[in-house]
């Protein structure tokens, strides 16, 4: 460390004592900016995979919706009594619904 006071210190034209107060916030800027770009580019890292996981999670519940539109149009052409819970065509019912 003393190399790098001495070399501030040499080109800024400073003291000592003054040349150390400089390398110090420097190195602590340094760091510091290290840490932060470590932590943005892991949590957009992150999002990236949890966007990915939400968008595949849409995907396969619209295509989920599709086949129950489907299933629920072709049960009703055909006169039977669509079961939501169950996900299936029942028989018609003989009385009111």
């Amino acid at each position: 460390m003393t190399w790098l006071i001495t070399l501030v210190a040499g080109f800024a034209g400073v003291p000592r004592p003054l040349a150390g107060v400089i390398a110090w916030a420097v190195l602590a800027v340094a760091v510091s900016g290290a840490a932060l770009s470590g932590y943005e580019l892991i949590k957009h890292w992150g999002a990236d995979e949890v966007r990915a996981k939400i968008e595949k999670e849409n995907t396969d519940a619209i295509h989920k919706g599709i086949d129950a539109r489907m299933s629920l149009d072709e049960c009703l052409d055909a006169g039977g009594v669509y079961d939501f819970r169950r996900q299936r065509c029942d028989a018609a019912t003989t009385g009111p619904r």
